[in-house]
């Protein structure tokens, strides 16, 4: 197997894009060994480098070294770098290539100060004083060995080109004007483009291409819906851990190289692009505890807020992510081949799903290269396809976005699971799953939908209304969907009820005579045990005890008492300790009989009776029987699922109870309400407010005071309704205007009433208006019915349909509401004379002439907390057609002038002069004397001012040795913003009470050389930043050996002002967290020792916490040779860092003034915490903790 393995990844290497500079992988002379050479600017023959495996092939790859050497042609330099190189114990061959080529060429570059590639910019900022010496030819552009090694396979699609595996230096002037191109072309498509960290230098960084909500044509509606506001950003960030990298490049890696060098997240702001800060915590995998409970915030964020969650995730930040980092770069490379998005995304998904078996060119049906038609509503940015263009190269930044508005503008079309286009005719405003079980289940325990308990909290009668809507709907069997694929467990079926209902026929049904009709199922029948029950005890006992108990802690079971009438008690079991005794949580009461809402018992829990017990009051056993529940829900038919959702609601509390239930515990979340609410019956609640794809907002039943309710309907309850495709607005709105033109209207629109039965509402809400059913019939033709007087539609929205019959039919028992009837006031394109008919109803068969606008509900509630305000009169109301007014209830409708935008008079050249206007030419800049203009804004007076340094980055270099005042000018440093309030004062430490390192024994040119280049690149990072959002500080002017830093952590408010540890420093007026930073030889293949020096912190078990351990040595995997990647920059290290010590449990201060931490306390600590983790403890470890003075370990 070691052979094999051997040859396998010599063979992969010589497959694979190959490291910079590395050339013609091929076998040794002998078994053990391999050959490759190495080529760079500097040489002038390429140089022959044998790799030999020690000591023998059979310990490959568990415990094999390198012997490395090279030919005499090679110059001194090179070859002494070779002989230095460490760190490739149990490397893999192409780990081993990725090593060579990052020391080489570092060696390389650090004696090359005659090339091409730096004098330029060498010169330029030779020219400020904060630079360090220009003895360092490749101070400002440096080639981070990994970081700049590019690493992919070559791709098997014959279109993609191939890297030159041979390429120049990466930061050389074609590097730059690469990447220069790359944002230009992503800034010229209509976006805002930013950058973050040493883009330019090959270090970790980040590249962000945004743009204004406001310009993606999403209706108000569907923003509210999607908890976002117009005036927000979509951000898509592009983390680049390795450097950039080009499209062809990104498209040439295969999977296992392709995570490591690129990064991608969707979120949302205020600002163009996040902080650095903000981007690397995006990032980070370590988030704290709270952040993962709390909830999402109700809506677009408060002034107040937008400081705090200045980036935050949009509502399907979670799905989306994941599908950008697996598949955009795949779905790039048949998108080369010729197909379009949709093309490229249906064949990528019909190979996933044939395992790849169908990867040949010849193979691709002719469907995959049909052109898709894109909605003509759709703006041009969201259309537009970089890939459609005439290009030789493109911007993998613009191909992104434009990949990413493709499926967050058009959500609603894609499944949030597997991210197919669904094959349905229902339009939504809010995305959901296909019908595969699979995708439903993933949706629901990945977390992907709305947070339930978010809802309670923000929107309690909008759950109510949602629960009651379900509840009718299955009560009636006109349920067409259900949660099939979530493994619920239900209580079994009473076989007598189930017949009674199975022979009924459904309430308004009308079924195609040509459609067969459904076979009842009837369901399986489990064992009842036979028990006694003890109400006043809570527990139940065997009297025919099973060999073993047939339940366990957390089971629900359904108890019926003999001569209960069919009550059933539902309950938990909380011990089975004392089996056959086993004691239940307090039971829950229903009747499983149909009764009217008059008579319906609640389902409360019982409570023990007051009486004292004492150990001598003997058990009152009453003969009772029990069932577990153990129903599959997905084997029943319609009529039993129907009626398991009905028992299931009726052992839900009210929607107050919960609503006080999450406010009083912490974390909010009803699944730790394990006693009340079945883990079925919580399933249920989640797939009612999932599944629901429509915005319904409540404007009354509190004390607060709404400006959006409608006038004329007393007594009702209003909630703001939409439904519809987020571009459905635009349908309609384009349906206003070309009507208006046309037939020259005062008043583009009216307004009239759809009622339904409340059993149709749970579909409507789902599917939309539409007449696919037939109801009540068609006497005036086929279309979309609106009455013009609330009390028409009134005798269509009840609990028992047209006519009043069915009046067996009940509501939710535990609805705080007790609705009624419900009906909608839409909004309809004044053309009646248009309409199927006219009278004396409106028929309406153009869907895009209907918009909801309102949902009115007559409801009876019990309880005096719900407040339907006055019906009085508006001051500021929407305009109406006179002739064309709706009657409500009590008067006239009135609506608030504010609900509805204004809808004045345009024409087809006003729309086209507006676009025209919109889409001008924008604001630009000459440039610095070379170059194209660059565009600078958006031409939108409200958008974010671009920030200097991502204006300068746009700039094409200088042509050789330019240089002049103009130049100079326009590589000026940006000045830095003011950034977060902080106390922190930097330069203030005393360096005299610190325990400096001696220049260490062990250090070399290659590891030392390095840590320059980091140091140059914190300098770099900490001059741009402001010092707030930065969170660390060096002073560079007072590391005078490279292999030790002193660092101060400080301005922990800005991750959360709440934190303790933001207390304790204020307390002991500490301003930072000062820290040593080690290095050793190895660096960077071996992580650095950190450790806090002061102040000191409370253990683990004194309540402390932030990864700090006993003696003040960071205890993280990431600081150990388990975690260490050699590609990790110093700056992201210590961000994580800063994190970690935030990280719940956070950490705290000692109280008092505390001395430093020793030396040798930390460096045990650091050892013990190796071991307890399993951590492997770097080499040298103990030479480099104790400042040279004690040999490695």
């Amino acid at each position: 197997m070691p052979r094999k393995q051997w040859v396998a990844d010599l063979k992969k290497a010589q497959g694979d894009v190959l490291p910079l500079g590395v050339l013609d992988v091929r076998a040794g002379d002998d078994d053990n060994a391999f050959e490759f050479d190495f080529f760079d600017g500097s040489l002038r023959n390429p140089i022959k480098i044998t790799a030999m495996i020690l000591p023998d092939l059979s310990d490959y790859p568990s415990s094999h070294e390198y012997m490395l050497f090279c030919g005499d042609d090679a110059p001194p330099r090179l070859a002494t770098a070779i002989s230095t190189i460490s760190g490739t114990a149990r490397k893999a061959v192409f780990e081993l290539l990725d090593i060579v080529s990052a020391t080489l060429t570092s060696a390389s570059t650090a004696n090359d100060s005659d090339g091409d590639t730096e004098m330029p910019d060498s010169q330029q900022d030779s020219h400020n004083d904060e630079d360090l010496d220009v003895e360092d030819g490749d101070d400002v552009y440096d080639s981070d060995h990994e970081a700049f090694g590019f690493d992919g396979p070559r791709d098997s699609i014959p279109s993609v080109s191939d890297t030159n595996l041979s390429r120049p230096n990466s930061i050389n002037r074609h590097f730059r004007a690469r990447l220069r191109q790359d944002l230009r072309t992503a800034k010229e498509a209509g976006f805002k483009v930013g950058h973050l960290g040493g883009l330019l230098d090959g270090y970790n960084s980040f590249v962000t291409i945004s743009i204004r909500m406001s310009k993606l044509a999403i209706s108000d509606e569907a923003l509210q819906a999607w908890h976002m506001a117009s005036n927000d950003y979509l951000i898509l960030i592009i983390q680049y851990p390795n450097g950039y990298k080009t499209n062809e490049e990104l498209q040439s890696c295969d999977s296992l190289r392709l995570a490591p060098n690129l990064g991608i997240r969707v979120c949302t702001g205020k600002k163009y692009k996040p902080t650095l800060q903000e981007a690397i915590k995006v990032f980070t995998a370590a988030k704290k505890q709270s952040q993962r409970d709390s909830v999402p915030p109700a809506g677009p964020p408060t002034a107040d807020e937008a400081v705090e969650f200045s980036l935050r995730d949009t509502f399907i930040s979670r799905p989306l992510n994941g599908f950008l980092q697996e598949r955009l770069v795949p779905i790039l490379r048949w998108r080369a081949t010729g197909m379009d998005w949709r093309g490229a995304e249906s064949w990528y998904a019909e190979m996933v799903g044939t395992s790849g078996s169908k990867s040949k060119l010849d193979g691709i049906p002719d469907r995959h290269y049909v052109p898709e038609e894109l909605p003509a509503t759709l703006p041009g940015i969201v259309k537009a396809d970089h890939y459609g263009g005439n290009h030789t190269e493109y911007s993998f930044p613009l191909l992104a976005m434009q990949f990413t508005l493709r499926h967050f503008v058009r959500c609603t079309d894609f499944c949030l699971v597997c991210h197919r286009q669904l094959d349905t005719e229902v339009e939504a405003i809010k995305p959901y799953v296909c019908d595969e079980p699979l995708c439903l289940y993933q949706y629901m325990t990945l977390g992907f939908g709305p947070s339930i308990e978010h809802e309670i909290i923000t929107q309690p009668y909008v759950c109510d209304l949602l629960v009651s809507f379900c509840y009718n709907s299955a009560n009636a069997r006109k349920l067409r969907e259900f949660p099939d694929g979530l493994a619920l467990m239900v209580p079994p079926l009473d076989l007598t009820l189930y017949r009674a209902n199975a022979t009924q026929p459904d309430y308004g049904r009308h079924v195609p005579a040509a459609k067969p009709a459904e076979v009842n199922k009837e369901p399986k029948q489990f064992a009842a045990y036979e028990v006694g029950f003890d109400r006043d005890r809570q527990e139940v006992i065997f009297f025919n005890v099973p060999k073993e108990c047939p339940v366990r802690r957390g089971t629900w079971i359904v108890v019926k008492e003999q001569g209960s009438d069919h009550l059933e008690l539902h309950c938990r079991v909380d011990d089975v300790t004392f089996y056959p005794t086993i004691a239940i949580n307090a039971p829950l009461m229903i009747s499983p009989s149909k009764t009217s809402a008059d008579t319906l018992t609640p389902s409360a829990p019982l409570t023990a009776r007051s009486t004292a017990l004492t150990p001598a009051t003997t058990p009152k056993w009453a003969p009772a029987s029990f069932q577990v529940y153990e129903q599959d829900f997905e084997e029943l038919d319609r009529v039993g699922k129907c009626m398991s959702i009905i028992k299931l609601l009726d052992t839900l509390p009210n929607v107050k109870s919960m609503q006080e239930y999450l406010a009083k515990h912490k974390p909010a979340d009803l699944k730790y309400w394990v006693g009340r609410i079945s883990p079925a019956a919580l399933s249920l609640l989640r797939w009612i407010i999932a599944s629901n794809r429509a915005c319904i907002m409540q404007v009354d039943g509190d004390s607060t005071t709404s400006q959006e309710r409608v006038h004329g309907m007393k007594d009702y309850m209003q909630f703001r309704f939409a439904m519809g495709a987020p571009d459905k607005e635009e349908r309609f709105l384009s349906a206003v205007r070309t009507t208006t033109e046309r037939l020259n209207l005062q008043y583009p629109t009216i307004f009239a009433w759809h009622g339904s039965p409340l059993h149709n509402w749970h579909m409507i809400i789902r599917e939309g208006l539409h007449y696919r059913n037939a109801d009540h019939g068609r006497a005036y033709g086929d279309g979309v019915y609106h009455a013009k007087d609330a009390q028409t539609s009134t005798g269509y929205s009840g609990r028992y349909g047209y006519g009043g019959q069915h009046r067996d039919l009940c509501h939710w028992p535990h609805s705080v509401l007790r609705i009624e009837s419900a009906l909608a006031l839409n909004e309809l394109v004044n053309a009646p004379a248009e309409f199927q008919s006219n009278n004396p109803y409106y028929v309406v068969q153009h869907l895009d002439w209907i918009q909801t606008r309102y949902l009115f509900v007559n409801c009876k509630p019990e309880t005096d907390q719900i407040t339907i305000r006055d019906d009085g009169k508006l001051k500021d109301i929407y305009p109406q057609d006179p002739q064309r007014t709706p009657r409500g209830i009590s008067d006239s409708v009135a609506i608030p002038a504010s609900a509805i935008k204004p809808r004045k008079q345009v024409t087809s050249n006003d729309s086209r002069q507006a676009r025209e206007r919109f889409g001008s030419p924008m604001k630009r800049l000459k440039g610095d004397g070379w170059g194209n203009p660059i565009v600078l804004d958006d031409g939108d007076g409200d958008s974010d001012e671009t920030d200097a340094e991502d204006v300068d980055i746009l700039f094409d270099d200088p042509p050789e040795g330019a240089y002049s005042g103009d130049n100079q000018k326009g590589s000026q440093k940006p000045s830095q913003a003011k950034g977060t309030a902080t106390d922190f004062e930097p330069a203030a430490l005393d360096f005299s009470s610190l325990p400096l390192m001696p220049q260490p024994s062990y250090a070399n040119s290659a590891a030392t050389k390095r840590l320059m280049k980091e140091l140059q690149s914190l300098q770099k990072v900490q001059n741009a930043t402001p010092l707030g959002d930065l969170g660390w500080y060096i002073d560079v002017d007072k590391v005078e050996n490279p292999y030790q830093w002193i660092v101060e952590l400080h301005s922990f408010h800005v991750i959360d002002p709440n934190l303790p540890l933001v207390a304790d420093m204020k307390k002991n007026a500490v301003k930072s967290i000062v820290m040593e930073v080690r290095f050793n030889k190895d660096f960077p293949f071996t992580p650095p020792y950190v450790r806090v020096i002061r102040p000191q912190f409370r253990s683990l078990a004194q309540g402390g916490g932030g990864h700090v351990v006993m003696g003040g040595a960071m205890c993280m995997q990431l600081l150990t040779n388990s975690g260490w990647s050699s590609v990790s920059s110093m700056e992201s290290v210590l961000m994580q860092i800063r994190l970690a010590i935030a990280s719940d449990p956070p950490a705290r201060l000692v109280g008092g003034r505390s001395g430093d931490y020793g030396m040798a306390e930390a460096a045990d600590g650091y050892v013990r915490a190796c071991n307890t983790h399993g951590w492997t403890v770097p080499p040298g470890f103990k030479e480099m903790a104790y400042g040279g003075a004690i040999g490695g370990i």
